[in-house]
């Protein structure tokens, strides 16, 4: 189990580092205001009346930042947990990446 999420980690680091000149290009912030803002906040608290009525997900928590991997949340953001939308098919990579970094910088102490 051990080695396979570090074959993930390893995965995921090389992706991101391959991708930065991509990631350069894109807008993480605006991206997360266009598409996941009116659930999740501007500050990723999920205050909003959107974010009550789909239990949608605080992602300025520390604890919620330390146990979830980018990998979990690029998941997420392909697959769409709960009422949340997918983007796989909506989004490029490198837009779903910019998406991971918007979120880990949502986070709080």
């Amino acid at each position: 189990m051990s080695n396979k999420r570090s074959l993930i980690g390893l995965f995921m680091a090389l992706t991101l580092i391959g991708s930065v000149p991509a990631l350069a290009d894109v807008d993480g912030q605006a991206l997360y205001r266009q598409h996941c803002a009116k659930c999740h906040a501007e500050d990723g608290r999920a205050n909003t009346m959107r974010g009550w009525l789909y239990f949608a997900q605080n992602l300025s928590k520390a604890k919620w930042q330390d146990n979830n991997s980018d990998r979990d949340i690029l998941d997420a953001i392909q697959e769409g947990p709960g009422a949340m939308p997918g983007y796989a098919d909506t989004l490029s990579e490198a837009e779903q990446l910019a998406l991971v970094k918007a979120v880990r910088d949502l986070r709080k102490p």
